[in-house]
């Protein structure tokens, strides 16, 4: 759309909205994910949980990205996600505690 700045279309702030939302919850939860595996978290659990925020993530984008939004994808999306950041953090907890 050459456009430098803004977002003229509704195409485009989706596609900033969809971008954004992944630099908000990603790092935490890849940061968390890091925590874990240094702390000893089974290598399964781990590939697990990589397996699904990327399936998350990658439901929320497409939900969000589709016109007529997909508001199904998004909440399914934003579901996986809460439920890794959820889990990580309770197995941090459980291995600083317990491990």
């Amino acid at each position: 759309y050459q456009v430098a700045l803004g977002a003229p279309n509704q195409a485009i702030e989706r596609a900033i909205r969809a971008h954004g939302n992944l630099a908000e919850y990603g790092p935490l939860a890849l940061l968390l994910l890091a925590l874990a595996e240094s702390l000893g978290l089974a290598p399964l659990a781990l590939h697990a949980l990589g397996l699904a925020l990327v399936a998350g993530r990658a439901a929320h984008a497409w939900g969000i990205s589709q016109e007529p939004e997909m508001l199904r994808f998004r909440v399914a999306g934003m579901m996986l996600t809460f439920a890794v950041l959820g889990l990580a953090a309770a197995a941090l907890l459980g291995l600083t505690l317990f491990g």
